[in-house]
């Protein structure tokens, strides 16, 4: 269920950022599907294998990241298949400008969810839970907003053709 720190859990950051996404891109035209849409628990397996049976455009799992550092800070974006590496461009580029956060970088990675999903598949990390100022910001309300939007113009950018 993710990293916990102070009372706020990743779990909750996720879903939250997850359904403004959601929202943001039906309200966009665009169809979402989403592997949890409340506090239950699905598998990697059952994420990956959810997303092969309905073959849709993309996939973005959305994280926040943990470490016994507490000053590391910033956000990260992994792909796995070489086809998932514009979509990785298009959306980790605009979280750093959007958001502001530290550019940790874009990652070729094997996460069980990307790595098993044949669509372009990427998994963010929207900063650090272990960070206090970064753990603060990712539970406001300005920071999830800022995040969800650059998710959903990132993705509108790539099936735009970037």
């Amino acid at each position: 269920h993710g990293a916990m720190r102070d009372g706020e859990s990743e779990k909750n950051i996720n879903l939250d950022v997850a359904l403004l996404v959601q929202s943001m891109l039906k309200k966009r035209g665009v169809n979402v599907y989403m592997t949890r849409t409340d506090d239950t628990f699905v598998t990697l397996q059952d994420r990956a294998a959810y997303t092969e049976n309905l073959q849709p455009q993309l996939f973005v799992s959305i994280h926040v990241n943990s470490c016994n550092k507490p000053e590391i800070d910033g956000i990260e974006t992994h792909y796995y298949h070489d086809n998932s590496l514009d979509l990785a461009n298009c959306i980790h580029n605009l979280l750093i400008t959007t958001v502001q956060a530290k550019d940790r970088g874009i990652f070729k990675s094997k996460f069980y969810v990307i790595n098993h999903t044949t669509v372009p598949a990427i998994l963010v990390e929207i900063g650090f839970i272990s960070n206090v100022q970064e753990r603060a910001g990712m539970c406001s309300n300005e920071r999830k907003q800022k995040t969800a939007k650059a998710i959903v113009d990132g993705i509108i950018k790539y099936l735009d053709g970037n």
